[in-house]
């Protein structure tokens, strides 16, 4: 006589949301990197979980999960910049064009985890790239694109003026898209 399986317990709300959050950890770092930088990600992918947690009763299961958080995401870097007086976010349209971006590759690819990796392999292209521009203009970028100071900041610390600075990074964005469409890494 063989024994009865035990029936296996049905996940609980936690373990439900743990494995979302898992499943779309990535892409949701990945956006927030792209809204507000890599200096403050790690705190306002903290406080999305925590909110997304709070509000998960709000969450309308008929849709996907990955544009709800990163929705969070969004709200949650525009309290923290306005906390934070040094925290600059992106523009509204920046947001929109990433958030397009995920979820073009979620709908291609049917993962938010493969979304995240293709924004991985950007993100290592965009590295890559910077690393090979020249040292003035990869220091220019890094202090204002990563380390979030102003031109007129950097203009100061460096004692030079505010247009060849900007100037700087214009050649620099340049510079940078050249090698990312030769990398294709941007279309």
């Amino acid at each position: 006589m063989r024994p009865t399986p035990a029936a296996t317990p049905e996940p609980s709300a936690r373990d439900l949301f743990e494995i979302l959050v898992r499943e779309h950890g990535d892409a949701l770092l990945a956006s927030i990197h792209a809204i507000a930088g890599p200096l403050h990600a790690d705190d306002i992918f903290q406080d999305t979980v925590l909110v997304a947690w709070r509000r998960l009763e709000d969450y309308d299961r008929t849709r996907p999960f990955g544009p709800w958080l990163r929705g969070i995401a969004r709200m949650v870097a525009l309290e923290y910049a306005a906390r934070q007086k040094r925290v600059r976010i992106a523009s509204p349209e920046v947001m929109a064009a990433v958030e397009r971006d995920l979820h073009a590759f979620e709908r291609w690819t049917g993962s938010a985890a493969d979304a995240a990796m293709g924004f991985r392999e950007r993100l290592a292209a965009l590295d890559d790239c910077i690393a090979r521009l020249p040292a003035p203009y990869a220091e220019a970028v890094q202090s204002v694109y990563r380390d979030s100071h102003t031109i007129a900041h950097l203009a100061t610390a460096s004692d030079e003026s505010k247009e060849s600075i900007k100037k700087r990074i214009q050649r620099a964005r340049a510079m940078l898209a050249e090698c990312l469409s030769a990398k294709g890494a941007f279309a």
